[in-house]
């Protein structure tokens, strides 16, 4: 659902009660005459994403009387395609929040959205990392900044677990090794981590870039950045887990229907009792669960000699600004008034996950915000070794399809491990020289 809002808009429909005090003014102000627009905001998310959103723009609004901001907000499905109509057709609004790989549909030679580095009088970049920043980088132009950094990490059940008297996995082998044992001190219904299939092959990738390394796909060749046998310890891992009963198999998840992972029953009261989750999406995953489940972030596993984690630590989502907007300047103003100004950064809270911005994180941290699994989460991303960034690429929708469609053909017992093993490096190193320009 998408609706309009302006500054005289009652809001209605999310329960957002607006107001407060206005806080000291911010040390980014508008330049030139303060002449009246009238701005566009665009994003995806749930109830509480969209009541933050409007709450804080209304706040903006009070700093800047002069600036409108029009706000046009909808659930995920089918958010890319409203914004690709947009963008080919001149439409799209002046600021935007945007996938990280969704730079590579929009924006490949970097020319795509409005190239922030024009805009650091009104942007506060040193809020952020060199990392961070050149995640929103293409050929030289800064695209986009991150609202907050996610990773894959491990959450398992710790009350599944004290009940078959197992200690949460630390290591890939105690992993494969909680199946078995999980299984004879439960049944058969019980297993130490369910996911889907791309939960899967981010956590295979992690394993292999532990190995080589190297980031997964290689942008520059075309290709992937490994050997056949690297690629391999996919379709490999896939069969060792749900062989030895640590993964649920493909029928086995299929059997309870095609809903939320968080809302299969198995996850509910416990039976799948762990997960590869986004850092960002625990919440929603903690919510779901029965009176006295309780969950635990589990230490990072690390094959020996590892100097990289494997993690995919990239953005959870950004905000660009339209390369053809009128008011650059008076976005630039909203943009950091959303990531930076504490009484933006107030508003929006956690609804997209712990911002990326320093003065973000001290703001909510101050406020007693970052506690629990969120804190947790942080603290054990500071502590893995992160250097290897992975190409965008390896999100594209047609590598992402293409890794999962011949998973879920070794899952069904299509085909073979052997035969999903030599596809995954031929039939994916050909897509990735189709879809790479």
């Amino acid at each position: 659902m998408t609706a309009p809002v302006t500054r005289r808009t009652a809001l209605t429909g999310l329960g957002a009660s607006l107001g407060g005090a206005l806080a000291a003014c911010s040390p980014r102000t508008a330049p030139g005459p303060k002449r009246q627009v009238t701005l566009r905001m665009s994003w995806w998310g749930g109830a509480s994403a969209h009541k933050a959103t409007l709450e804080a723009l209304h706040l903006f609004m009070q700093r800047y009387p002069h600036i409108e901001v029009r706000g046009e907000y909808t659930g995920f499905l089918g958010h890319l395609e409203r914004l690709t109509t947009q963008i080919a057709g001149h439409t799209a609004p002046d600021l935007m929040q945007i996938n990280w790989y969704w730079q590579v549909l929009f924006s490949r030679d970097g020319k795509g959205f409005y190239d922030l580095n024009r805009l650091s009088k009104e942007i506060d970049f040193s809020q952020y990392d060199a990392r961070t920043l050149g995640m929103g980088e293409r050929n030289g132009h800064r695209n986009a900044l991150s609202v907050g950094n996610a990773a894959r990490l491990f959450y398992f059940n710790r009350t599944t677990y004290d009940k078959a008297r197992l200690a949460l996995p630390a290591s890939w082998e105690s992993l494969l090794a909680a199946g078995p044992k999980m299984r004879d001190a439960l049944g058969d219904a019980y297993y130490p981590i369910d996911g889907t299939f791309q939960d899967f092959i981010a956590m295979a990738r992690s394993r292999i870039v532990q190995k080589t390394g190297k980031a997964l796909v290689d942008d520059v060749n075309k290709r992937l950045n490994c050997t056949a046998e690297d690629i391999a310890e996919m379709a490999r891992l896939y069969a060792g887990l749900t062989r030895d009963h640590s993964l649920p198999a493909a029928r086995v998840r299929a059997a309870f229907g095609n809903v939320a992972q968080q809302e299969m029953r198995p996850w509910i009261n416990g039976q799948f009792a762990g997960c590869y989750l986004w850092n960002s999406s625990i919440d929603k995953f903690t919510d779901t669960l029965r009176p006295g489940e309780h969950v635990e972030l589990a230490s990072y596993p690390l094959i020996p000699g590892a100097t990289d984690a494997g993690l995919l630590y990239r953005p959870a989502m950004m905000f660009a600004i339209n390369h053809q907007t009128p008011h650059p300047q008076e976005t630039a103003l909203l943009l950091n008034f959303l990531m930076n100004d504490p009484v933006g950064v107030r508003a929006m809270g956690l609804s997209r996950g712990v911002p990326s911005s320093a003065i973000a994180r001290r703001t909510l941290t101050e406020d007693g915000l970052m506690t629990g699994l969120k804190r947790d989460s942080e603290a054990e991303l500071a502590r893995l070794p992160i250097t290897v960034l992975e190409s965008p690429w390896f999100e594209h929708p047609r590598v992402r399809d293409g890794f999962q469609d011949i998973l879920e053909m070794q899952g069904y017992g299509v085909i073979d491990e052997e035969t999903a093993s030599r596809r995954l490096y031929d039939d994916i190193n050909a897509i990735l020289t189709r879809v790479i320009r």
